[in-house]
């Protein structure tokens, strides 16, 4: 049974045992913008107890939050600093209805995981993973801070170290540096219901405590840093040149 949501960029279908949650947005490569955001939060919240599996389609779970999207954030930054802030800190409600979730929650990722996808999928319980799929913070490019809580979700899963590392590098992952870092739990060969039933048999249950945790303050701070940096006129240009960037390739 599909469920009705805000977005038609998001589905949300009954298969049995699961609830499958699916972002198909080929044109952006399921980009966060609030739209979706919503439609993803409203999904969640009114999906049954049980298991949820959240997924992307078009060779991609999620690329990040949409340039388009976060230049437009830079130029309201300018007169409505507050208003940003409270934008970036809706986009952690997500992060909030996954970490306090009652149900099993699964992000099962084929293709490219990035920024604010990267930390969606590590809020959930597992991270199931296809041979093509690749990791990337992605935040530092653009001179960006973390939002949806990816640098402290992404630190409490590999290690502070670590996770500092890869913030800062933005290293693209493989699936095999990515199992290595415990960054995902399993890498499975089949992205339907059987797959991800067979994948969750073989996993341990899923280590809960502790794991919303000062999130709520967390995602506090992100949003008010968020809006800081991206007011700031250096940050301005260098998403400028993105958005151009980007322009100029779907032009070509």
């Amino acid at each position: 049974m599909k469920t009705p949501l805000s977005d038609p960029r998001v589905t949300a279908v009954q298969d049995k045992d699961q609830f499958w949650i699916t972002m198909d947005d080929p044109a952006t490569k399921n980009a966060m913008d609030l739209p979706l955001v919503g439609a993803l939060t409203q999904a969640i919240e009114n999906a049954p107890n049980g298991i949820i599996v959240l997924t992307g389609r078009n060779g991609s779970f999620s690329s990040g939050g949409g340039l388009s999207t976060v230049a437009a954030l830079a130029e309201q930054a300018q007169d409505d600093a507050k208003g940003v802030e409270d934008i970036v800190r809706r986009g952690g409600n997500v992060i909030e209805d996954l970490l306090f979730s009652s149900s099993t929650t699964v992000a099962l990722i084929d293709g490219s995981c990035a920024g604010a996808g990267l930390g969606i999928a590590l809020a959930c319980d597992y991270r199931l993973a296809t041979h093509r799929s690749r990791f990337i913070t992605a935040y530092s490019k653009l001179g960006l801070p973390s939002d949806f809580g990816t640098h402290e979700l992404l630190r409490r899963q590999i290690g502070t170290e670590l996770a500092d590392e890869l913030m800062q590098s933005s290293e693209l992952l493989g699936v095999t540096k990515a199992l290595e870092y415990g960054l995902i739990d399993a890498v499975i060969d089949r992205t339907d219901r059987k797959g991800v039933k067979r994948a969750l048999k073989e996993l341990p249950p899923p280590n809960r405590k502790g794991r919303g945790v000062d999130i709520s303050d967390v995602l506090d701070l992100e949003a008010t840093h968020f809006a800081r940096v991206i007011s700031d006129p250096r940050t301005q240009l260098k998403l400028e040149k993105a958005v151009r960037k980007m322009k100029k390739a779907r032009a070509s």
